[in-house]
């Protein structure tokens, strides 16, 4: 979406969503930074299959 309509405030904005669903997470369970996301408010850690339900975008679960 880097195309002149829109406005320069929604373009960085959806580059921050961007960035917070791709990275990676610090597991609760195993402490390793492993977690993805699968889609929607679905995690899954790729060291011990933890999977878990949280935000849409970014992972906020502390501990368990």
């Amino acid at each position: 979406m880097r195309t002149a309509r829109y406005g320069v405030g929604v373009r960085n904005r959806l580059d921050d969503i961007r960035k917070m669903r791709t990275q990676k997470y610090k597991c609760p369970r195993c402490k390793k930074t492993a977690m993805k996301r699968l889609y929607s408010g679905v995690w899954r850690c790729k060291r011990c299959d933890l999977e878990i339900a949280d935000n849409a975008y970014s992972l906020s679960i502390k501990a368990l």
